[in-house]
């Protein structure tokens, strides 16, 4: 049988399949034509694409009418993964779609490594992996079950919580640390400074704290590039800044 018949058998018996939803796709699966000569990955990031299929269990020659709950289930089993899809092109491409975790910061855990607003550790090396995320400074041993301590789960939360509230402030520090009485500093590059905010701190009170950071950006003179600056947002209407020096 020549190609352009094997590609008409093919298109047909898809045809039936779709047709006949209760019996076509497990017969299909032993219909010859239908095997996987191609697999496509996307939605990776964190997990290069050969570890996305080493992962899944997908092989080439598999069938592309094989169910894939089974290879959906082992991804989601995969620590980086939080969701993941396969789907297949007739006739013979199998397509796996993947969400990964996202991680809100870095934490000295043995390693470096990334963190999930959860307090989930990713098997993940920043050394291979690019990662604009801050560093929590707070003790980050896991225990024996691989969980981070309770203060550092808590910078954790708070750095991806505002990193949903407010990505181009959370773009601009470089480390997160604990603040005494229960609040948290940012360490910011751009400008130099210092920020003190309490936990759970909402979108107005950012707001603030915008504005005086872009107040601080004008009035800087060029040649305090060095000198850091220490904003207090923990009252709820006002910022207070101390200027180097004072």
């Amino acid at each position: 049988m020549g190609r352009r018949a094997r590609r008409v058998l093919a298109a047909a018996a898809a045809v039936l399949a779709v047709s006949a939803p209760f019996w076509g796709p497990p017969l299909l699966r032993r219909a010859p034509g239908f095997d996987a000569k191609r697999v496509e990955v996307s939605g990776t990031r964190l997990l290069a694409p050969h570890e996305v299929l080493a992962a899944s269990g997908v092989e080439i020659g598999d069938n592309v009418w094989t169910d894939p709950a089974a290879w959906e289930s082992a991804l989601r089993r995969h620590a980086v993964v939080a969701d993941a899809e396969v789907t297949r092109r007739l006739p013979g491409t199998l397509r796996i779609r993947v969400t990964e975790k996202r991680p809100a910061a870095l934490v000295q855990a043995g390693t470096l490594r990334p963190v999930t607003a959860a307090g989930e550790l990713l098997p993940v090396d920043p050394s291979r992996v690019p990662l604009d995320l801050p560093l929590l400074r707070s003790p980050a041993k896991p225990d024996a079950r691989g969980r981070l301590p309770a203060a550092a789960r808590a910078l954790a939360a708070e750095a991806g919580r505002l990193g949903d509230l407010d990505p181009a402030l959370m773009a601009r520090v470089s480390e997160v640390r604990p603040e005494a009485g229960g609040a948290l500093k940012l360490v910011l590059s751009t400008p130099a400074a210092d920020v003190v905010l309490p936990h759970g701190a909402g979108e107005q009170r950012l707001v603030h704290l915008r504005a005086a950071l872009a107040d601080i950006e004008r009035r800087a003179p060029p040649d305090s590039a060095r000198a850091r600056v220490r904003l207090d947002a923990r009252w709820e209407d006002q910022v207070v800044v101390r200027l180097p020096g004072y």
